[in-house]
């Protein structure tokens, strides 16, 4: 127990660089007191006072064991100089507020990979690394996802566990097979925002066009080659 105490003393202090500012601990005490006034409110409250700190913290927590255990294990491939820079204590920094900030599991995994590519990879640039690193701060788990099921079609259906078989029909069709909890303009959006980042090669109209196939094989080559650079960036080697 006392060991584990310490670890958790040890990196709370790590932790002090995204404690609120007095100005934002102010507002949430008035927003706290204003929820206490009805009774479903004082629950929220009390979520906002005990769950999410605490979340928060498990999350960073499991964030920095994998990150130590993967270091050791990536061994020499660290770039040692690197690792000792500004650069790289902005890509740390950067990712660590990430997965504070997100709990969703993809873009975890997206700033665990980022974070560990920027330190054993020597053939991209540090502009190309931050700007990376920014497009996974703003993009959504749904881009993220769209991104990489047209990278890895058959790898990604086989991960959420659907049938090859089932991937009939058009572009809306078998969106509506990936992702049944979504609409359709939603997808079409996000599709568009890709596209428009020159991640992908395919505009959204091709969900309200004709196509000459149907099934798996309309998925093809429809990743640019940015958009498979930022996806390489964002796997945990």
């Amino acid at each position: 127990m006392k060991n584990d105490s310490n670890k958790k003393n040890k990196l709370m202090k790590k932790l002090d660089h995204i404690k609120l500012s007095p100005g934002t601990e102010h507002v949430l005490n008035i927003i706290k007191a204003a929820l206490a006034s009805f009774p479903v409110g004082a629950s929220i409250a009390s979520l906002m006072t005990d769950y999410i700190p605490n979340s928060k913290f498990r999350r960073l927590e499991e964030f920095i064991f994998r990150i130590a255990d993967d270091l050791r294990r990536l061994g020499n491939r660290i770039e040692q100089k690197y690792i000792r820079t500004d650069e790289f204590a902005y890509m740390f920094e950067q990712s660590f507020r990430g997965v504070g900030e997100n709990y969703q599991q993809e873009k975890i995994d997206a700033f665990r990979g980022i974070l560990l590519n920027s330190a054993i990879r020597q053939d991209i640039i540090q502009d190309e690394k931050e700007f990376f690193l920014s497009l996974v701060n703003n993009l959504s788990v749904l881009h993220i996802r769209i991104l990489k099921f047209l990278a890895s079609p058959n790898e990604y259906i086989q991960e959420i566990g659907i049938e090859p078989n089932s991937m009939q029909g058009g572009f809306r069709d078998m969106f509506r097979i990936l992702m049944p909890e979504l609409d359709t303009s939603i997808i079409e959006s996000a599709f568009g925002d890709l596209f428009g980042l020159g991640l992908i090669s395919t505009p959204k109209t091709i969900f309200h066009s004709m196509t000459s196939g149907s099934g798996l094989r309309l998925f093809g080559d429809r990743v640019a080659d940015l958009g498979r650079r930022f996806i390489d960036f964002c796997r945990v080697p």
